[in-house]
């Protein structure tokens, strides 16, 4: 029950004395609260802690913000007056440089922590596009890969116990992206850090994502792609694929069950804005295969074919929306800046029989592709990972490898459900967007499971691009299925099967 619940009950003349005794525990909390600056912790300096007043939307709240030693570690802590007891951490995305908010969570009743994971986004990219930071600076390397995180987390674990008396009952990790990829760090090398973490659309392996940002990038660099053209790519997948799963509905419901050639719209004769030349061919043929030796063996999955325009390639691949677009600065500045230390590097010179070697030593501390988590297991944590079928960003394809490693390296039969459940969404750009029903609430979902058993069998998404329409997104490797009455646009007509 809320506060304002509470006070809601109360009769008149209690109602009084609530108001009185609320003034006196909000002159304690402040006490409280700003004793937080004195606070002694391990590596931890500057530490400022002031009391946020309530507002329509927030609680009130005790703001802690310092840093972590030996690099710049920066955090923030909220502290809600009337706390649930539970900690939640909320992932970054890209190179971060920035403190992500938390603050929703906080009329739940959650304390919450976030980190800029050691840097701040500088240079003329600014923020989460921006690795300048990384040049001769290992140390942040080594923070923003693996180390900001966990020890923001026990930071704020000790803020907690200080503030309250007592630590989280229960803590909690969300994050999409890079903050998908944080996820998958703690489950790994810290999986005493969260009893339940959300992992959407992980940027887990970092070394091949990024060669596969450069083969994309030097593709479309080759054969550029108006951004005019993309729906005429777009139209032609869901032409061929929609009917693939049985229904005809607009959406792709596993680009795997077709095998679309952008072939089909080769030009006749010259270029025109219906049809794709045949170097424009070629290109998007690159882009859903993925980087490859000169021999043809792969390095790293493509993107699947689907939902190309409208926050897809425009955005990602060939620009459009976005110039230069994102795979392009992603993987300029992690080789210039953190592979190989040197701003003049030029990317385009990677050669991807003799350089792949050459990212070893960076995946050492980026990647987090072990699938060994019995430890995680072992200590009854949860995990619920979702990815979007036609994200762009970073390719469903490789989540489901990994997904499917995890399973094989847990020993038993799909032992990997125990506690670890995987959701992809049809037609859903990266972390959000994109034709299919793209919004949904995988946290709920998640607290049930690791405090009340209830595994989850299924997440209602919903929106997109039909107004109304719901959609269950099914365990993987299930998928949902209409039953053959009712709505199309209707979650309760479809079977996870």
């Amino acid at each position: 029950m809320t506060r304002i619940a509470r006070v809601a009950g109360f009769t008149a003349c209690v109602f009084i004395a609530a108001l009185t005794g609320a003034r006196a525990a909000q002159a304690a909390s402040a006490t409280q609260c700003s004793a937080l600056s004195r606070l002694k912790l391990p590596d931890v300096t500057s530490i400022t802690a002031t009391l946020v007043v309530a507002t329509s939307t927030l609680p009130e709240y005790c703001n802690v913000q310092g840093n972590i030693g030996p690099g710049t570690i920066g955090f923030v802590v909220q502290l809600p007056t009337s706390w649930n007891g539970k900690l939640f951490h909320q992932g970054g995305g890209g190179y971060v440089g920035f403190i992500p908010d938390a603050s929703a969570v906080l009329p739940l009743g959650y304390a919450t922590a976030a980190t800029d994971t050691g840097h701040k986004g500088g240079g003329a990219l600014g923020g989460a596009l921006d690795a300048t930071w990384a040049l001769n600076n290992p140390q942040g390397v080594i923070d923003f890969g693996y180390r900001a995180v966990h020890v923001t987390t026990t930071t704020a674990k000790a803020i907690t116990a200080a503030y309250y008396g007592r630590g989280p009952s229960r803590s909690y990790f969300n994050g999409c992206s890079r903050g998908g990829g944080q996820g998958l760090m703690e489950a790994q090398r810290f999986p005493e850090d969260f009893d339940g973490l959300v992992v959407g659309a992980p940027a887990f392996d970092w070394t091949e994502f990024m060669m596969g940002f450069n083969w994309d990038s030097r593709a479309v660099a080759a054969a550029p792609i108006p951004v005019t053209k993309l729906p005429l790519i777009e139209n032609a997948v869901t032409a061929q694929c929609d009917a693939a799963d049985g229904l005809v509905d607009g959406l792709v419901q596993d680009p795997r069950a077709c095998n679309f050639d952008p072939g089909v719209l080769r030009c006749p004769g010259a270029d025109a804005p219906n049809c794709l030349t045949a170097a424009q061919v070629q290109a998007v043929r690159k882009v859903y295969a993925g980087p490859s030796r000169s021999n043809g063996r792969p390095i790293t999955p493509g993107f699947p074919a689907g939902a190309e325009s409208n926050g897809g390639w425009d955005v990602w691949i060939s620009g459009g929306s976005i110039d230069p677009p994102l795979q392009f600065t992603f993987q300029d500045q992690f080789f210039r800046y953190i592979v190989f230390n040197n701003p003049s590097y030029n990317p385009f010179t990677f050669n991807f029989d003799t350089d792949p070697g050459k990212l070893t030593r960076t995946g050492l501390i980026l990647n987090a592709t072990d699938p060994d988590l019995r430890a995680l297991q072992k200590r009854g944590s949860k995990i619920v990972m979702y990815h979007g079928w036609t994200d762009h960003a970073l390719s469903a394809l490789k989540t489901i490898d990994y997904y499917e490693d995890v399973d094989r390296a847990m020993g038993t039969a799909h032992a990997v459900r125990d506690f670890f459940r995987f959701f992809l969404v049809p037609d859903m750009h990266h972390c959000g967007g994109g034709p299919g029903p793209n919004v949904f609430d995988a946290f709920s979902p998640l607290v049930d499971w690791v405090e009340h058993g209830n595994a989850p069998q299924r997440i209602i998404a919903s929106g997109g691009a039909v107004a109304g329409r719901t959609r269950p997104l099914c365990v993987y490797p299930q998928h949902a299925v209409y039953k053959g009455t009712g709505s199309i646009d209707d979650a309760a007509n479809f079977a996870c099967r």
